[in-house]
């Protein structure tokens, strides 16, 4: 071999080498910030969702809940008071059957407010959970009444 094809050899080689050359820092950094954002957007949107489904939860507990003291009431000809509470559906005066085997937490764990005669529904009663903040008021609470601006 002369010395002259060693040296296109070696030039070959070289030339394929800087074609085959891993990705730069700018390249890396780039990819990562693209990744990180499709996360951002795909964790915003899934995090939304959650909110919706226990949000629909409470109000079909809510409706089940309802469904139950109006069963109550065709066994005791009225609603528990307020001072009986849900619990009376789960353990009903005089030893009766029970409507429902026990009394569901709002989907945030805390318990369903319960108010009879209703405040919203003078003939009949109020139910409703705090929702995600826990407190009275603030647009986020799930009720068994109309409300004007949902």
């Amino acid at each position: 071999m002369s010395e002259n094809s060693v040296q296109q050899a070696a030039t070959i080689v070289r030339v394929v080498r800087r074609g085959e050359r891993g990705m730069t820092l700018v390249e890396i950094m780039v990819v990562v910030v693209i990744i990180g954002l499709v996360t951002s957007v795909v964790g915003v949107a899934v995090f939304n969702q959650l909110q919706n489904a226990q949000s629909k939860t409470a109000k079909t507990q809510i409706q089940q809940i309802a469904n139950a003291l109006d069963m109550y009431k065709l066994s005791y000809r009225q609603y528990p008071s307020t001072a009986e509470g849900l619990s009376s559906l789960a353990a009903p005066r005089d030893g009766g059957a029970p409507v429902m085997n026990s009394i569901p937490q709002d989907p945030w764990g805390k318990d369903y407010v319960y108010i009879y005669p209703g405040q919203n529904n003078p003939r009949s009663f109020d139910l409703y959970s705090y929702g995600p903040d826990g407190a009275a008021g603030g647009g986020d609470d799930v009720t068994n009444w109309e409300t004007p601006n949902k």
